[in-house]
């Protein structure tokens, strides 16, 4: 262990945060914001295989800024549309329903992280990547709703935010204990906070009102085993990070890659003795598509900060 490391481990009978008042200050959101209205409608939306260009404009309208920003990129040199677009139905029919669905849903996503620090960046990179893992991996195996797999890799590690909103300090020596002593991010944080992120993660969704399918696979990302309602996207969840690891969007950083459960591994491909080899095949796509995904989601942002 190395001893100029600057995060002090609490001994084991002053680690644990009470559970219970753990629980009550997740549903009872009393330091962070709750989730905008825009994205539970955008997320109850994503229940149709194709999205409605008409509902997703409707409900961006409730948005006077992701109006704006959606507006902006129609007319961007990304699109290159040849006549001014001026309405936010427009918009949507020349983005693409479903592609504009996840930028604002991104974004909404975006304004519960808080302060931009190095951390909460690492941690927002992670879950883009993740989501958009997902959403590959969904559409290798014929998942029925790609959307819905984006959101649910967007979210998997939602519930950090709350445990480092609980406790800053004893959240970095959560960090301090996966990288120095090995443990898991999970066995850190139960011994640490008495709950982890995922568990965490799926209070606030359900405080939230997020459909039960996505509470789910985010109690459950990193137990896939665990899943009754859905399992296929639980486990569509679990490989997701993995290979947002892979492409080197990992949480946290510097720590050895955890493996996948062998049950989810089987909704990517039957034959174990090809799978290892078509992640590998996949972790391009995931680096393109999400480099692809942060421009988009930097220039949906612009210079409108929320």
């Amino acid at each position: 262990m190395n001893p100029t490391r600057t995060h002090t481990i609490p001994t084991a009978a002053a680690r644990v945060v009470d559970r219970t008042a753990l629980r009550q200050f997740t549903e009872g959101m009393v330091a962070l914001p709750t989730l905008p209205l825009v994205a539970s409608r955008l997320l109850e939306a994503v229940k149709p295989p194709q999205a409605s260009a008409t509902e997703i404009g409707r409900i961006l309208s409730l948005d006077p800024a992701l109006t704006a920003r959606t507006l902006r990129l129609a007319n961007s040199e990304f699109y290159g549309f040849p006549r001014r677009v001026g309405s936010v139905d427009l918009a949507v029919v020349v983005l693409g329903a479903n592609p504009i669905r996840d930028l604002a849903l991104s974004a909404s996503v975006f304004r519960t992280i808080g302060e931009a620090d190095a951390l909460m960046e690492d941690v927002w990179r992670h879950s883009l990547a993740a989501g958009v893992a997902a959403r590959i991996l969904a559409d290798r195996t014929h998942y029925r709703l790609e959307s819905e797999a984006y959101a649910a890799g967007l979210l998997h590690d939602i519930g950090t935010v709350v445990l480092r909103q609980t406790d800053p300090a004893r959240f970095q020596a959560v960090i301090a204990m996966v990288r120095d002593q090995g443990e898991t991010i999970e066995e850190a944080e139960r011994g640490l906070f008495g709950s982890c992120h995922a568990e965490v993660g799926a209070w606030l969704a359900e405080r939230w009102g997020l459909p039960a399918d996505l509470v789910e696979a985010i109690a459950c990302h990193h137990r896939p085993e665990t899943a009754r309602r859905n399992p296929e996207l639980a486990q569509l969840v679990h490989v997701a990070t993995s290979l947002a690891e892979r492409a080197g969007f990992a949480w946290p950083r510097g720590v050895a890659r955890r493996p996948i459960a062998p049950s989810a591994f089987e909704v990517v491909d039957a034959d174990e003795r090809k799978r290892e080899a078509l992640l590998e095949t996949l972790v391009g796509d995931v680096v393109r598509e999400t480099e692809r995904e942060q421009e988009l989601f930097a220039e949906f942002r612009g210079s409108q900060e929320d």
